[in-house]
């Protein structure tokens, strides 16, 4: 457990606050991982990389207790308490996939995808149901050259989303930090940006780079983050080396 686990009150959601418990313990993570990677001539390297994680004691959110109450005055609004327990099992299970290749001529492309699925028991149910630390699928692809000290690199970077059925129970009340859907539930929309970036080496002690990113000025947010990522941005930077 961190700082905050066993010694921070805060309110995640509207109507609920998290109280600290002292008597928070470990959990502890077992996990299966394989990788594979294939070099094709020298020109394409395909990597691979799956794994399977098994949370025992995990420390979950799940309803708690103040003096024998189970909602207190927070903020002038009696609120659920909450707290983090060793009150289940979680399972998570992904893979991580890499691409490079060498196109000649100075262009090279890149590719990066990772997917992940979590869930974790739920007590109300006794079902599974998914883990809040889980994100959508993301990753990204890219395209460079390069001839002598100039070096080009085109880039998109992206996200999958979840809709309000796919959140963690969790999730599903922190309309703060969410789009919200038709029907005024949250969700986290899928998004993408594009970016260019360049840098040119002067001698050996100095490099001028610069790019533009989210070129397209997109609105979005990582998942769970609840901060909107910077839209439209420059970038122009002087590198020396001594």
């Amino acid at each position: 457990p961190n700082i905050d686990d066993i010694g921070k009150v805060f309110d995640s959601e509207p109507g609920a606050v998290i109280v600290p418990n002292p008597d928070l313990a470990p959990e502890y993570a077992y996990t299966m991982e394989g990788s594979i990677e294939k070099v094709f001539h020298d020109r394409l390297r395909l990597r691979g990389n799956a794994y399977y994680t098994l949370l025992d004691n995990a420390m979950v959110r799940r309803p708690f207790t103040v003096n024998g109450q189970d909602s207190i005055p927070y903020d002038g609004e009696l609120s659920r308490v909450d707290a983090i327990q060793n009150a289940a099992q979680a399972t998570v299970v992904g893979f991580v996939l890499a691409l490079d290749a060498d196109l000649g001529s100075g262009f090279g492309a890149t590719a990066r995808y990772n997917w992940q699925d979590g869930v974790e028991q739920d007590d109300d149910n006794l079902g599974d149901v998914p883990l809040r630390h889980a994100p959508p699928p993301f990753g990204q692809v890219g395209l460079t050259w390069q001839r002598k000290a100039l070096r080009l690199e085109l880039l998109t970077r992206f996200s999958g989303g979840f809709d309000f059925e796919d959140l963690a129970p969790s999730e599903q009340g922190k309309t703060p930090i969410y789009a919200l859907d038709a029907d005024g539930n949250p969700y986290a929309p899928s998004w993408y940006t594009l970016d260019m970036r360049g840098s040119y080496r002067i001698g050996r002690h100095l490099q001028l780079s610069g790019g533009v990113e989210n070129i397209t000025d997109q609105r979005y947010r990582p998942y769970s983050s609840g901060i909107t990522a910077p839209g439209c941005n420059f970038i122009l930077a002087l590198r020396a080396r001594f």
